[in-house]
Parts: C-alpha cells; sequence; structure tokens
C-alpha cells in the first residue's frame, strides 16, 4: 500500500489482450512491479423500502472482475497481467453424455485467468458485468490480501477436486 495507507485507484486505461491491461496510474503514483490490483465493478446499490418504494440510501460492495499484478511501469502508467489459476477438468465427466468420455478418469489442467473485455472484441457478477472495459476503476491490493485470496481459491479448490 502507499505511505498513507491508502491504496491507489485509478482506471483501465487500454486492453492489450485477454490477459494484459493498461492502468492510467504509473510511477508518478508510487506503483512498482510486483504490485496487485483489482478490476472492479460498478459497486452502488440503491436501498429501496418495500413498503413505500422510499430510497433509504445507497450501500457500496465492491466486486472484483479480475486481479492483476503489475509487470511494468512507465511514468503516468503501468502494465498488469493476470496471473491467477484454476483447475479444470478436461476429460473424464459423471455427466453421461457419451459413455466413452463417462468412463474416462478425469483429466485436470490448470488455466490462467482470462481477461473479458468488449473492448477487445470480446460479491458475484452475471456473466455480463464480468466484462472488462476502459474506464474501469482498479484499486490496488495488498502482498497480504493476494496471498489471503490465492490461499482461500486453493482451499475451496481442492476441496472440490475431492
Amino acid at each position: 500500500m502507499t505511505t498513507q495507507d491508502e491504496p491507489i485507484r485509478g482506471k483501465v486505461a487500454k486492453v492489450l489482450s485477454d490477459r494484459e491491461v493498461v492502468l492510467n496510474v504509473g510511477r508518478k503514483h508510487n506503483v512498482q512491479t510486483g504490485m496487485f490490483f483489482d478490476i472492479r465493478a460498478a459497486s452502488d446499490f440503491e436501498i429501496t423500502d418495500p413498503d413505500t418504494g422510499e430510497v433509504l440510501g445507497k450501500i457500496d460492495r465492491p466486486r472484483v472482475k479480475a486481479r492483476v499484478k503489475v509487470t511494468s511501469v512507465e511514468d503516468k502508467f503501468a502494465v498488469a497481467m493476470t496471473y491467477r489459476t484454476e483447475r479444470v477438468n478436461v476429460g473424464g465427466s459423471s455427466v453421461l453424455h457419451s459413455l466413452g468420455i463417462a468412463l474416462s478418469p478425469p483429466k485436470w489442467t490448470t488455466r490462467v485467468e482470462r481477461i473479458r473485455s468488449h473492448e477487445r472484441a470480446e460479491g458475484v457478477l452475471s456473466e455480463s458485468e464480468r466484462y472488462v472495459a476502459i474506464g474501469d476503476p482498479v484499486v490496488q491490493v495488498s502482498d497480504e490480501e493476494a496471498a489471503y485470496a490465492e490461499a482461500l481459491e486453493t482451499i475451496f479448490e481442492d476441496k472440490a477436486n475431492y
């Protein structure tokens, strides 16, 4: 984090590929190689009274589209790339759509997280909300937060594989 313990905030300036984005913050904003940023979806939710329809207020619940790690830094921008992986079964299945595949043992492979974006041609986010766009806000994530989230993902992934 920055010296004031406030996260660095910026936006996606350009989508380079399904794994790389350019952030509009750089060396002048204290961004360094190896920092983590969450690309976020709009997070304000309006709360309405179900009886009267009166707007009671708004709450902020950050929702993450993707997490990226800074790979290079310039004065006014930084390039960041996805790094998280997931294990997926590309082999056998318990679904009986094909007898041959159903009897095959599972075949696990590791895939790197991809960025979905309309810019490139292509809590819980809907499929359409997961697309990364120019102007999406980004927020720095501490090394500890990133490590904790990765550990949780590994635990849930291991449980899913049993």
